[in-house]
């Protein structure tokens, strides 16, 4: 009898003991996730954040500055699913991300010699090269969380990636005062240091594992190809509605960010006033991310998306009928309720529906539409409208009618049981 009860309590100790390591397991990789995203948003902030400007200072016009960013835009685009079904093939999420962060320092650091050389052809390759490397991790960060979630579902991606846009607005700030009292070259070797510490922070951060279940056996024996791991990925309706809502509602972001500096500067506005404003939107995303977790579990995926596309609609025409610099500033609020919630819901729910073998590519793939394409397109329809008499208060209802439309997909979902 006191055999049995001893059992009982051993028992009951092991399993108490393995719930605790996990608790204690999946805290050590928040932490971890909050510390890797905020470094390394914070080395890239310095780059992404001012390069337009940068090469206006050195020469270039303000086209050929935009022109410049856009191409850089569509080798994102191109190269982030290639990296994706590298990472599915040879399973190197952690080891492709170590291997680019350490290219990204040699990148960041011969920019401003490239810079004063004044040769665009050099500048341009070092320009690829950050494309190539540094820019390309953001994705692959995801496809390595999202692949740590399928094994720990208690990971919490909007608090790890909230970190990373508060940082980033950090940097902005620290990043422009370096600018200002010590020039460029200053602020890109800072975000070269910031890099280095994200090599090493990497290095130590768990990889993420692929966990096949009973029945699964055959998915081991072999990888697919290309055509087959996209065809795979596509086949998924609840994907392909995802990446359409993602894809209607993320087109607005690039037209707010072009078209909000341009309502600034027509409302009598200051170029600090921009700066407030951007540091405004970034920061707002911060709670919301924060709390996803919990809101997720307590309301769902469905009701979110819902929510967040029809607030994305009601912030571009909110924003379109604005008439002052402080009601613009105020308005991008909203940013928590949108973005903020689109992006966590995201994630999380890939990692409900993805299949293991092909994670990497669809989450790397889904941030090339919905991140690189959609600032491509972004820049070339706000450009057209403009171009053809638009005002920018007139072009944001376009884009405004597009999140509309990623409202009704949701609704379509919900509706078709798609979700």
């Amino acid at each position: 009898m006191k055999l049995v009860i001893g059992g009982k309590r051993l028992l009951y100790m092991l399993t108490n003991s393995k719930q605790l390591e996990n608790k204690l397991d999946i805290r050590k990789l928040n932490l971890h996730g909050m510390l890797i995203q905020a470094v390394f948003w914070f080395a890239l902030c310095t780059y992404s954040a001012f390069m337009v400007t940068t090469l206006i200072d050195y020469g270039w016009s303000a086209g050929a500055a935009t022109l410049a960013m856009t191409a850089m835009s569509i080798i994102i685009m191109l190269v982030q699913p290639i990296y994706g079904y590298i990472c599915d093939k040879y399973h190197l999420e952690k080891k492709l991300s170590v291997f680019l962060m350490a290219l990204a320092v040699i990148c960041f650091l011969l920019l401003p010699f490239s810079l004063s050389s004044g040769s665009r052809p050099i500048i341009l390759i070092n320009m690829i090269g950050i494309t190539i490397t540094g820019t390309q991790i953001g994705g692959l960060l995801d496809a390595w969380i999202v692949g740590l979630k399928q094994e720990f579902q208690s990971i919490n991606y909007g608090l790890i990636r909230g970190t990373g846009s508060l940082a980033y607005a950090l940097s902005a700030q620290i990043a422009g005062a370096v600018t200002i009292a010590f020039g460029h070259n200053v602020r890109l070797w800072l975000g070269g240091g910031f890099f280095i510490i994200a090599v090493f922070v990497a290095l130590h951060f768990r990889p993420a594992r692929r966990i096949y279940h009973a029945g699964d056996a055959e998915k081991t024996l072999r990888r697919l190809g290309g055509r087959e791991a996209f065809k795979l990925i596509f086949s998924s309706k609840q994907y392909c509605l995802l990446l359409g809502v993602s894809f209607c509602l993320l087109l607005n972001n690039t037209a707010m960010t072009t078209l909000i500096q341009l309502l600034i500067r027509n409302f009598g506005g200051t170029t600090a006033q921009i700066g407030t404003t951007s540091a405004v939107t970034a920061v707002s995303e911060v709670p919301l991310m924060f709390l996803m977790a919990f809101i997720i579990k307590k309301v769902g995926v469905k009701k979110l998306l819902v929510f967040c596309s029809a607030v994305y609609a009601f912030r571009m025409f909110i924003t379109a009928s604005v008439g002052t610099v402080n009601g613009l500033i105020h308005v991008q609020l909203l940013q928590g309720f949108t973005y903020a919630v689109l992006v966590p819901v995201s994630m999380n729910y890939l990692s409900t529906i993805l299949d293991e073998r092909v994670r990497s590519t669809a989450v790397t793939t889904y941030t090339a539409i919905t991140t690189s394409l959609t600032g491509i397109l972004g820049n070339l329809i706000t450009s057209a409208l403009l171009a053809t008499g638009f005002s920018a208060q007139s072009a944001l209802i376009v884009f405004a009618i597009s999140a509309l439309f990623g409202f009704i997909l949701t609704i379509y979902g919900s509706i078709r049981k798609i979700w």
